[in-house]
């Protein structure tokens, strides 16, 4: 499957301007695999005056990621990139994640994400989350639970949160 889209500032009567284009391949010969690349360029004014190429940040993003379905178990992967015009600029982003269908009823999972800041001085400050999570389904309800930490949030050395979160559902 491939995909495009491309925004011109000059069409829109705005001084932004946005492209992009992605590709998602999904091979028959390995049942339950599932990968992709996607590649964009966003460009927007900084000064607000117009559109000239003093004013322009141009921001490139690029995204990797693949999925493996085996029977019971998922698992994924992604890194990212933006690439701007200075390092400061510049974000790499890791995630992986698994999860496991117990049951029918029953499935568990578990994430993590690793963000690495241009912006952040100090080389151990990588925002770094991670999470668990269940769920149990019996008829038309659901009961959850989610339990996630982040670390060095914004690239802040001991900037940390915790939070859970527990939910009932009904479906009618």
């Amino acid at each position: 499957t491939f995909s495009a889209s491309y925004n011109s500032a000059s069409a829109t009567g705005s001084v932004n301007s946005y492209s992009d284009m992605g590709i998602k391949f999904v091979p028959e010969a390995l049942d339950g695999l599932s990968m992709g690349y996607a590649m964009g360029e966003h460009d927007e004014s900084t000064s607000g005056t117009g559109n000239t190429a003093t004013d322009v940040t141009g921001l490139d993003t690029s995204v990797l990621w693949v999925k493996y379905a085996f029977g019971a178990v998922t698992v994924g992967y992604q890194e990212s990139e933006v690439d701007g015009p200075t390092t400061t600029q510049d974000d790499d982003s890791t995630a992986m994640s698994i999860s496991y269908a117990i049951s029918d009823d029953l499935s568990v999972s578990y994430g993590t994400h690793e963000l690495d800041l241009g912006s952040a001085t100090d080389a151990g400050t990588d925002q770094e989350s991670s999470g668990i999570s269940a769920s149990y389904t019996m008829g038309g309800t659901t009961i959850s639970a989610a339990f996630n930490e982040t670390d060095n949030i914004a690239g802040v050395a001991a900037n940390d949160e915790e939070s859970m979160e527990i939910a009932l559902v009904f479906a009618f």
